[in-house]
């Protein structure tokens, strides 16, 4: 059964790669992009993006593009300091919207947010969600490019978009030490750019495609897990690296730093703890099915989903302190909101689940009729 799960993985992630390259994913065959701030979970489900009230689940609004029928999105949106929803899309005209959710209109009998500004300079898929840094967007493309853009209105602060050419096909969200923003691509590269010159720092290769994003651990130092089958430490001064931890297989998710440790999974369904301070395994489990998301801090405990659409708590001594399962395949990362932890699931009746601290079911959207 395992073998089973991971081929259907493998296919699934191997649609997705494709549909880069044109077209773009329909339901049912790639992951949603989730992310939740105040009473609003934000879930950007293939051609629409959705607002949706915590306290019950119902839908406070949803946005498609008019002017152009094949936007489609699956990156988790990214909320900014001023409310602003900012979503990418993988089809049509590659268009990075700015939303927002407090102006929103209605028309028949449908809410819809107001979109505050736009930018259509991209050349392909915004797979990647953008990083905040200040007034700044560090928003990757999988054109290979970096741009860098002004919050207020999407443009940069000279009047003409500050791009950054990297190369390779940028798919996984930034992150930056205050210094240096680091990304990573499927093309097997890491990447430093100095935060005030946006000049390239490093640039390093590894033996796999990188979908998932770095993690700074607490020595400073940067670990990025990839489909060689490793994790892997960086200086992030001068991009030197070595590899710390053999992995089963594929680690697709990105790292989640809690202290000296670092907890993520593999593609065959194993979750490790590693401990940055003596570079050992602590521990690995199988809870049972792939794992291509992250894991989440709540707490005193961890929350993972795997493929086969369970979630479970676990304790930092590895005990699943209890599971719930949802159903369908979640490959997206859960969000937690208001006490709720949120799970977008594929092939079910429902885009997204709201379970309450001890994994019962609250409510779903769209709401049962």
């Amino acid at each position: 059964m395992r073998k089973k799960l991971l081929l259907i993985t493998l296919v699934l992630l191997g649609a997705v790669l494709l549909s880069a390259c044109g077209g773009g994913p329909i339901r049912g065959t790639t992951w949603s992009g989730l992310a939740a701030s105040g009473e609003t979970a934000y879930l950007a489900d293939v051609s629409m993006v959705y607002g949706i009230n915590l306290n019950d689940g119902s839908e406070a609004w949803q946005f498609l593009d008019k002017d152009d029928g094949k936007a489609q999105f699956y990156a988790n949106p990214v909320i900014t300091p001023d409310g602003l929803v900012i979503v990418g899309s993988t089809g049509g005209t590659h268009t990075l919207y700015a939303l927002d959710p407090n102006d929103v209109t209605t028309e028949n009998d449908i809410k819809s947010p107001a979109t505050e500004w736009t930018f259509k300079g991209a050349k392909g898929p915004w797979a990647a969600s953008p990083l905040i840094v200040g007034n700044l967007l560090y928003a990757p493309n999988a054109d290979g490019n970096l741009y860098i853009l002004n919050l207020n209105d999407g443009q940069s602060q000279k009047q003409a978009v500050k791009v950054v050419e990297l190369g390779g096909r940028l798919w996984a969200q930034p992150v930056t030490d205050g210094q240096r923003v680091f990304i990573t691509s499927l093309d097997h590269s890491v990447y430093a750019v100095d935060i005030e010159t946006y000049e390239l720092v490093w640039h390093k290769d590894l033996d796999g495609a990188i979908p998932g994003s770095p993690a700074i651990g607490s020595d400073g130092m940067l670990y990025v897990g990839s489909l060689a089958k490793q994790l892997e430490r960086f200086d992030p001064e001068t991009g030197e690296h070595s590899p710390v931890l053999d992995t089963k297989n594929w680690v697709w998710s990105t790292p989640v730093v809690d202290g000296d440790m670092l907890y993520f999974g593999d593609v065959d369904g194993n979750f490790y703890s590693f401990n940055t301070a003596t570079s050992s395994l602590n521990w690995s489990i199988q809870p049972g099915g792939a794992i291509t998301a992250s894991a989440i801090l709540q707490n005193d405990h961890l929350l993972l989903v795997t493929e086969s659409g369970s979630v479970y708590a676990i304790g930092k001594d590895s005990k699943i302190l209890w599971p719930e399962e949802v159903g369908g395949k979640i490959y997206t990362t859960p969000a937690v909101a208001n006490d709720l932890i949120l799970v977008a699931s594929l092939e079910t009746e429902f885009y997204l689940a709201a379970l309450d601290s001890n994994g019962r079911q609250v409510w779903t959207f769209p709401q049962k009729k």
